[in-house]
């Protein structure tokens, strides 16, 4: 393994250095998609496995609106109580459908006296330029059945909001206008109320279930990890082909000069000595890429061909050029 030495230079070194964190760099941003990836695999699961399950009864789905259980998210809840109606809230800026509208939120006071939010749904901005909603659809009054999926509260937003207006549902925030019996852990998104009401907001569409590129993305990291580190080797690996053929180039010329020099350095060509030299310096005086050509060619040994051969070949080879 000698021809390899050149590994423990200071260049090479340098260079297995920038490989190795060129693998790490590979390697974190693998890990990163594949997180991603199991993020998004344990979101549908909660989707696949809740939405269209079983409602929850109020003993065991009312606990989880306040001590919320992330796995749980998008599972139905049964709750009988009444609506809040004088403290309904519009959410602000909710997309649906390509617009920007408002979901209602309106807090239900359970029978065992948990307030809970419900958004009841999507409502469009109105055509006037003022962008306010139109009307509000009211819930049903007096006591009512909901059926809604369990939602985490969203986090605070640094916006203002009009009266009458939040910018997220936001729980914490809105229990200091609703009052300490507001349950701050997550919200319900409605499903289905009983007495229906005479007229509802847009119900949100079906969450999709989607895993993304995210897999094939991480599978293509850990690969140019390895990569780098096979691009590192083939590097190493010309870098001695190269010296192989710089040494079969030096003794090809030195086998050439033999023919004209003899050991004391004294010309004994037929040619004039002059030429000769000329030759010699043009062929060295080439550029790399053209120099190559002047190397020998590696042959197989089932060829037969010999040095001698080859020698006479690149003085073919250099007296045609120079007739040229």
């Amino acid at each position: 393994m000698r021809k390899y030495s050149f590994l423990r230079s200071t260049t090479w070194l340098g260079w297995f250095a920038l490989t190795c964190v060129a693998a790490a760099l590979c390697l974190y941003l693998a890990q990163w998609q594949m997180s991603r990836n199991d993020h998004l695999v344990a979101e549908n699961a909660k989707i696949t496995e809740n939405y269209d399950a079983a409602a929850y009864n109020s003993e065991t789905g009312l606990p989880l609106f306040e001590d919320y259980d992330d796995s749980r998210t998008w599972h139905p809840v049964q709750l009988r109580g009444s609506y809040l109606v004088q403290d309904t809230v519009l959410v602000r800026n909710r997309p649906h459908d390509g617009r920007v509208g408002y979901d209602v939120l309106v807090p239900f006071r359970t029978t065992e006296g948990t307030v809970v939010a419900v958004d009841r749904g999507w409502i469009p901005t109105d055509d006037s330029a003022n962008g306010m909603p139109s009307t509000v659809p009211a819930p049903p009054s007096g006591t009512v059945t909901v059926t809604a999926r369990l939602r985490p509260s969203e986090g605070a937003l640094d916006r203002g909001a009009p009266d009458g207006q939040v910018a997220s549902i936001d729980l914490r925030d809105l229990s200091s206008r609703w009052g300490g019996d507001l349950a701050t852990g997550g919200y319900g998104e409605l499903v289905s109320e009983d007495p229906a009401a005479a007229a509802t907001p847009q119900a949100p569409e079906r969450p999709e279930v989607s895993y993304g590129p995210h897999l094939s993305y991480s599978l293509q990291w850990y690969a140019f990890a390895v990569l780098v580190f096979v691009a590192y080797g083939y590097s190493a690996r010309q870098h001695v082909k190269n010296e192989e053929w710089d040494r079969a180039y030096a003794a090809e010329v030195e086998r050439r000069l033999a023919r004209y020099y003899d050991a004391e350095g004294n010309y004994i060509g037929e040619m004039d000595e002059d030429l000769v030299i000329r030759q010699l310096q043009m062929a060295d005086d080439m550029p790399a890429h053209l120099k190559s050509l002047y190397r020998p060619k590696r042959t197989r040994a089932t060829t037969g061909i010999t040095d001698e051969y080859e020698e006479d070949a690149l003085l073919d080879a250099l007296e045609t050029q120079h007739r040229q």
